[in-house]
């Protein structure tokens, strides 16, 4: 039974959850979660640790794993290059964002990515974590996933009517909210009042589910595949794509 891992990976010394599924290969069957699994750590070699014990096919990571092509390009060269020249702003564009962030999805769904330009410590992170879960995992995809839009597209996390300001995720009442709309999708996950689950491990949780629908071949990307995409499930119980 393959497995699929979800990392909600954190800025700095902060705590990375990294919850792991265990997928059937019947499409119709749920992912399953053994909480015994789930995993808090904190440095790289922890998280490469946790993914590799789980022998993933999938490895899904709430956080940006490239940069902007206009930044990426101006990095490679030197800071009086033609290519640094044209990192500038347009009208049209921030040369700061990617395709993934400015793409017109998040507007029908009610939520944005925040910028690259704004999680400069979390995405240098991931973009360095990344080469080192290839060399340890050389079968698994890794992919890039946004667990709120997950949980907006499953229907989980709705907007709030009249665009009000959904409960901030840390709260006890989000939490439960989630959990408990994560377990029509997750078999074995703790009803809320059972067990109330932390907003880190419950937005891994989110991660893995998308890695599930990746793996089964139900997700769709946005943004540029030369620059970077964000993977989201196909699936649409809150609003069309």
């Amino acid at each position: 039974m393959p497995s699929v891992v979800g990392i909600d990976l954190a800025a700095g010394r902060g705590v990375t959850a990294v919850a792991v599924l265990e997928v059937d290969a019947d499409a119709g069957a749920l992912p399953r979660f053994d909480l015994t699994r789930n995993q808090t750590v904190q440095s790289d070699e922890e998280v490469v640790d946790a993914a590799v014990s789980a022998q993933p096919a999938v490895i899904a990571i709430d956080a940006p794993l490239t940069l902007p092509a206009a930044v990426a390009a101006a990095l490679r060269t030197s800071p009086h290059s033609a290519a640094a020249e044209q990192v500038q702003s347009t009208k049209e564009r921030s040369p700061y964002t990617r395709a993934a962030e400015r793409d017109p999805l998040w507007g029908r769904l009610g939520l944005h990515p925040l910028p690259v330009s704004f999680l400069g410590g979390l995405t240098f992170r991931a973009i360095a974590l990344v080469p080192q879960l290839r060399t340890r995992l050389p079968h698994a995809s890794i992919i890039e996933v946004f667990p709120s839009a997950t949980l907006r597209l499953l229907g989980i996390r709705p907007s709030e009517p009249g665009g009000g300001r959904r409960a901030a995720k840390t709260s006890s009442a989000a939490r439960s909210a989630t959990q408990a709309g994560l377990c029509i999708h997750i078999a074995g996950l703790l009803h809320p009042e059972t067990k109330l689950l932390g907003a880190d491990l419950l937005d891994a949780l989110a991660s893995a589910l998308t890695a599930t629908y990746h793996l089964r071949g139900a997700t769709l990307a946005v943004g540029d595949p030369a620059e970077g995409q964000i993977i989201l499930p196909r699936h649409t119980a809150a609003a069309p794509l």
